[in-house]
């Protein structure tokens, strides 16, 4: 137990809802805490600890305690987060798979929120070529949300990425949370790529924190723009918030060259177009 009953009654007792509660009932619930944890195999993880995430500590309100299940390790490795709409398109979910398959193969880890729609293409995406990927929840880890996704989650812990969130055992979903939550999601993350989103949504608070945090901001722009309303929130976030606008596999490539170690870097698929492109093993865009 990483972070120790010390760090929880501290992260316990500074939460708004408990303002006002003595140091000895944040103890009590700390230690309620922690044999939950314990019970169920979840790390906890001090500002402190050298198993927090570093690029995480520079954020203006980085959390003081994580919660994590599975692999820790995989905090640690260079990610980037893919995020957008639940509401996603057959070919943006093709697309945000692809991408999220695109950076596994080159060893970076893939973050997400594990919504429907492309967070769940992602981590498939990410999955399905070998590689890490990190779902980060806005709840406690003794649940999922959607309960339909508890299959991903364990497939996720199981192939050696985890789960991650700033909320102890116990903790329902709340709306305001799952937007916080996306500071979290840049904040662990060299960028944020947007692959699909509307004009408003979780998808245009994690550009927003991207910009603040002074992160790497991408987003997907299609080579046709037909009547797709996803398109909305990319256009907006390239006017007001500076997001780079990519529409091949080398564009995202020249992106992250100055600041990711990339193997040798192959292929310029058009991520909106469905085709074959040779990597380093032929998938569908």
């Amino acid at each position: 137990m990483r972070g120790g009953r010390g760090v929880v009654a501290h992260a316990v007792s500074i939460r708004p809802e408990l303002e006002g509660v003595p140091l000895a009932e944040a103890q009590h619930r700390a230690e309620a805490v922690v044999r939950s944890c314990e019970r169920d195999g979840i790390e906890i993880i001090g500002y402190c600890d050298p198993d927090y995430p570093e690029p995480l500590r520079r954020i203006p309100d980085p959390p003081a305690v994580l919660y994590a299940r599975g692999n820790v390790g995989a905090l640690r490795q260079c990610g980037l987060a893919v995020v957008g709409t639940r509401r996603a398109s057959s070919s943006g979910v093709r697309i945000a798979g692809a991408i999220a398959s695109h950076l596994a193969e080159r060893r970076i880890a893939v973050v997400s929120g594990l919504a429907l729609g492309i967070d769940r293409a992602t981590h498939q995406g990410a999955l399905d070529a070998g590689g890490i990927t990190v779902a980060v929840l806005a709840h406690g880890l003794d649940t999922v949300s959607p309960r339909s996704h508890a299959y991903l989650a364990d497939d996720i812990v199981c192939h050696d990425g985890a789960l991650l969130s700033e909320h102890p055992p116990g903790t329902p979903p709340r709306p305001a949370e799952f937007v916080r939550r996306n500071r979290i999601q840049s904040g662990i993350s060299v960028g944020s790529v947007v692959v699909e989103s509307g004009q408003t949504g979780g998808s245009i608070h994690q550009a927003r924190f991207t910009a603040r945090q002074e992160r790497l901001l991408l987003t997907v722009l299609k080579s046709k723009q037909s009547d797709d309303l996803n398109q909305a929130g990319a256009h907006r976030i390239v006017s007001e918030l500076g997001a780079i606008p990519i529409r091949t596999m080398t564009d995202l490539d020249a992106q992250l060259a100055g600041i990711v170690p990339l193997a040798e870097l192959v292929g310029a698929a058009d991520l909106c177009e469905p085709q074959e492109v040779a990597v380093q093993s032929r998938f569908e865009l």
